[in-house]
């Protein structure tokens, strides 16, 4: 299944603290005709390569399917940073 939503949190020492939701089918769809255009270059990419483009981008889709559950958590100094894709 595909992931659905990214949360991000920041959080410095200054007491600052910023919480996001993002929504990512939206951005999928917003962003869809740059989608294809990645995917055709992808194509010419592989075909210069001597890579078979359906094997590449099935793997790429499992990739993207896997995210589920994906996790990130970066400190440095009293800034935090969480990212969790679910």
């Amino acid at each position: 299944m595909m992931p659905q939503l990214v949360t991000l949190r920041v959080h410095s020492g200054r007491g600052r603290r910023i919480r996001l939701w993002i929504p990512l089918l939206p951005v999928l769809i917003v962003l869809s005709p740059l989608l294809l255009v990645a995917a055709l270059v992808l194509v010419v990419a592989c075909l210069s390569y001597r890579v078979n483009p359906a094997r590449a981008l099935h793997a790429g889709w499992d990739l993207m399917t896997a995210l589920d559950g994906f996790r990130v958590e970066i400190q440095q100094g009293r800034t935090e940073v969480h990212v969790n894709v679910t």
